[in-house]
């Protein structure tokens, strides 16, 4: 659809109503003129009718005054075709007939008086002199009306331009940030209170994402310094005399160190404006990982691991957004299976993790990648899909859902270097 800019559209909207106005005026000019014209014989009938009527009384003979006026005694006596006329429409008193004559009639005491006004109509013989002044006239409103329109546009849409103008520079060029003050260039009308609206909410924005990107900047470096501590304190602890239980207690710890680092780096991916850049990715080693990470989440269960994934596979993809995503999603299948089957596949660009849990509830899955949704068996808060929709996002990945009682099955799919393939599910 082609949207018009505004000036173009009010300089159309002035020429058409215009030209509306103008044919308008031009048919009422011209109906005016056929009535008047008509009203005029009229006029001259009832003066003759008037005159004719006192001949009667005094028994004169009737001589009308003017010459295309003539007295008629009986309605035999008229033209045959105002007869036949007559004869349909009694009340009728104007005749245009087929060979171009054209009469006026009124009914006497006795008889009738029958102009011939063929030789008078003025309007019929000046009509296309009458046409032609009135497309002039159109012409000429046409074109003050565009001249006013264009002049008018152009005035009225110059402070909005200016704001456009404005607003986009600083949308292509972020690091140079609006004025704060910005609508003070404004006057006091609609367009200074848009631009006083828009420049309270740009304060809002900047404020907000100020103190994001503070915040953000703060609980990573917060959180990495207890984390540093904590990767030295277990690396000692390794080296120290320990029983096999308690070193098992101590990997596990490290995992979970490993995965608070994996879920800072991905927060802060999330939080930045520009993706990390890509890499050719091996995505069996990657999924190994990731099913390492979470295996404490099968001890005790009677699960059954299935990986249909060639080992050439490989993604374009940031590896630290691909653990993260993968973790997400295989330790949600762990950790809501009790016993069954777990499959993980990858086929045409598309990955699947299939599980045989007792699945989502019909009536959360319409949201159930929103923040904070999670079913009533869950022991999380609702953020795990929240991040995998995230990243999906992120990455331009299509994701899809389908659970039922026999199981949850999440697809991602991911973009494709192959022209001609779309990023969808059918």
């Amino acid at each position: 659809m082609i949207v018009l800019p505004l000036q173009r559209r009010i300089l159309l909207t002035f020429i058409a109503s215009s030209t509306l106005v103008g044919v308008l005026f031009g048919l009422f000019a011209i109906i005016f003129a056929y009535h008047t014209e008509d009203q005029l014989f009229a006029s001259l009938l009832q003066a003759e009718a008037a005159e004719a009527e006192q001949q009667l009384a005094a028994g004169r003979d009737i001589q009308p005054r003017l010459p295309f006026v003539r007295y008629v005694g009986d309605i035999t006596a008229l033209p045959e075709p105002i007869q036949t006329k007559l004869q349909q429409a009694p009340e009728r008193r104007e005749f245009a007939l087929d060979n171009g004559q054209h009469y006026h009639l009124l009914p006497l005491s006795q008889g009738f008086l029958l102009a011939d006004v063929t030789e008078q109509l003025i309007v019929r013989a000046i009509r296309p002199q009458l046409a032609e002044f009135l497309l002039l006239l159109l012409a000429v409103v046409l074109l003050c009306s565009a001249g006013f329109a264009y002049v008018l546009a152009k005035r009225v849409l110059k402070p909005l331009h200016k704001l456009t103008q404005q607003v986009d520079s600083t949308a292509w060029q972020p690091n140079q940030p609006m004025s704060t003050r910005f609508a003070d260039d404004f006057a006091a009308d609609e367009i200074g209170r848009l631009a006083r609206a828009l420049q309270t909410a740009w304060q809002r924005v900047a404020e907000f994402i100020g103190r994001e990107q503070q915040f953000t900047q703060d609980v990573s470096h917060e959180l990495r310094t207890p984390l540093t501590v904590m990767q030295g304190a277990l690396t000692l602890l390794r080296h120290s005399p320990l029983t096999a239980q308690q070193l098992q207690y101590v990997q596990r710890l490290q995992q979970a160190q490993r995965q608070i680092h994996q879920t800072i780096d991905t927060l802060m991916l999330l939080a930045r404006e520009h993706l990390p850049p890509a890499e050719q990715v091996t995505l069996l080693p990657v999924i190994e990982q990731s099913v390492l990470q979470q295996q404490a989440k099968l001890a005790g269960k009677a699960i059954s691991l299935e990986l249909d994934i060639a080992s050439s596979a490989q993604l374009t993809i940031d590896p630290m957004s691909l653990l993260m995503l993968l973790n997400n999603l295989i330790g949600n299948a762990f950790d809501y299976t009790a016993a069954g089957v777990i499959r993980i596949a990858f086929s045409g660009q598309v990955l699947t993790v299939q599980d045989s849990g007792s699945g989502i509830d019909t009536q959360l899955q319409p949201q159930i990648f929103d923040c904070g949704i999670k079913g009533s068996n869950s022991t999380g808060m609702g953020l795990g899909l929240s991040l995998v929709k995230r990243l999906c996002d992120k990455w331009q990945i299509a994701y899809q859902l389908h659970s039922d009682a026999s199981g949850t099955c999440i697809s991602l799919k991911f973009p494709s270097n192959q022209p001609g393939q779309t990023n969808s599910f059918g």
